[in-house]
């Protein structure tokens, strides 16, 4: 019985551990993700200024809306 105890006090852990790892991941790591994709996909279909900054990022805008200007890498 004591072994049987034991297993499943490990079996706790490892389960909220994994559980914890989960949430750091979709809390934390996935919505920088996510946000990285879609300022690149945003860049593929952007109009840039000529010229770079020191960071070689550019300012661009979407073509339907040249009011939100974000920054795109310098791409030459």
């Amino acid at each position: 019985m004591r072994e049987a105890t034991g297993e499943l006090n490990t079996s706790v852990i490892v389960f909220i551990a994994v559980a914890l790892l989960a949430a750091f991941f979709f809390m934390v790591i996935w919505p920088i993700i996510r946000k990285d994709m879609n300022v690149q996909s945003s860049c593929a279909n952007a109009i840039c200024d000529v010229g770079y900054n020191s960071n070689y990022m550019v300012d661009c805008y979407s073509p339907g809306d040249k009011s939100r200007v974000f920054q795109c890498p310098f791409k030459g």
